[in-house]
């Protein structure tokens, strides 16, 4: 698969670490049966196609001392079918060289490049709004979430939709991240859209379990940018989301608006937070790792920040005509404080009101003065 070395470097650092299950999907595409080169719906938590159509997705699972028996998809529910397309993955049991890992590895890989798998039956479904998830069995009967439920629109379940995904990076095929593995390691990215958006998230991450007592947390911020980097990293952000990782790719690495976000410029950025982040991840720390974007990414029109590594993100947004992103601005100095103030001009009435301000002070001072000669 196009992913093979990034996902056997993750392999080879999740065992070493003693994880014992994974599960990922890399692409789920409507009625495109070869891997197009990005993530396609794999992160959608709706999916929308025409009656007709057919899903087919493409990924791969496996745990330690199991054998993979099968993929299954559920509606609304219910169990189905999936087209028998595995093969298996030795390329990533050969960094371990132990027979034991080449049979975990058997049946691991659901579809190919050229040959995806298809979910059977989808094209047959009439139009409405279903729920449904992709199940990763082994033979002794136990699962794994490959894709947790999500919903399916076919045709005309919901209205039209107003937004879709945009990807500013694309995610990587290569061996290496960016590891947040210490308490406070944060790393950024600023970006201009040229209409409002509501959501931005990482397609991919890798991460310690938190069933291995090896939880961290992950807080999402989203500054809107002013004059440079460093002062709109200073004030408040505009939204902002933390969570507990449990594994890889769960929950997905995503902040979501509850109002949309205007066009302009923003920063993003990702921290890692938790007790269990000592950087020493070959003795058991937590970690948080993004996904690198690929060799030839077009980043003319993104700043990372506190990385020197490209990071793989994506924006969810306003559908429009032309770019959804544009380049950023040049940064340019906060102005100083306390400069020259502008002269201020009397209005239209400003005269009046100084005038019955100053008699009605007058009239005060004759009060009191009336009171006390009273009072005697």
């Amino acid at each position: 698969m196009k992913k093979l070395f990034a996902i056997a470097i993750a392999v080879v650092l999740t065992l070493a670490l003693s994880i014992s299950a994974f599960a990922g999907l890399d692409a789920l595409y409507a009625d495109t049966n070869t891997y197009q080169q990005n993530a396609g719906f794999a992160t959608d938590a709706k999916v929308t196609i025409n009656p007709g159509q057919k899903l087919f997705i493409l990924g791969w699972f496996a745990s330690h001392g199991k054998t993979v028996d099968k993929v299954v998809w559920t509606l609304d529910g219910d169990e189905k079918e999936c087209s028998d397309v595995y093969r298996d993955r030795p390329e990533i049991a050969d960094f371990f060289g132990g027979d034991w890992v080449h049979e975990d590895f058997t049946r691991a890989g659901f579809g190919k490049d050229d040959g995806m798998m298809e979910l059977l039956g989808v094209d047959a479904l009439a139009e409405g709004t279903y729920k449904v998830s992709i199940v990763g069995k082994y033979t002794d009967g136990s699962s794994e979430d490959i894709k947790p439920e999500f919903t399916l629109v076919v045709g005309n379940g919901e209205d039209a939709p107003a937004t879709q995904n945009y990807v500013a990076v694309q995610q990587a095929n290569q061996t290496d991240g960016i590891w947040l593995t210490k308490d406070g390691d944060c790393v950024g990215v600023e970006f201009t859209t040229n209409a409002a958006f509501n959501r931005v998230f990482l397609p991919s991450t890798w991460s310690s379990r938190k069933d291995n007592n090896r939880e961290c947390n992950v807080v999402l911020n989203l500054y809107k940018f002013e004059y440079n980097a460093e002062n709109s990293l200073s004030k408040a952000p505009v939204a902002t989301r933390t969570y507990e990782v449990i594994s890889d790719g769960n929950p997905l690495c995503e902040l979501v608006l509850d109002e949309a976000a205007p066009a302009g410029t923003y920063i993003f950025t990702i921290t890692a937070s938790g007790e269990k982040l000592t950087g020493d991840t070959a003795n058991g720390s937590a970690y948080f790792v993004m996904d690198h974007a690929i060799a030839d990414a077009d980043v003319s029109k993104v700043k990372f920040i506190n990385t020197e590594k490209t990071i793989a993100f994506s924006v969810t947004g306003d559908i429009v005509e032309g770019d959804f992103f544009a380049a950023n601005p040049e940064d340019t100095e906060v102005p100083s404080e306390g400069g020259d103030q502008p002269e201020t001009v009397p209005q239209t009435g400003d005269a009046t009101v100084a005038m019955f301000a100053v008699i009605a002070v007058l009239a005060m001072g004759a009060a009191v003065v009336f009171m006390k000669k009273r009072a005697f």
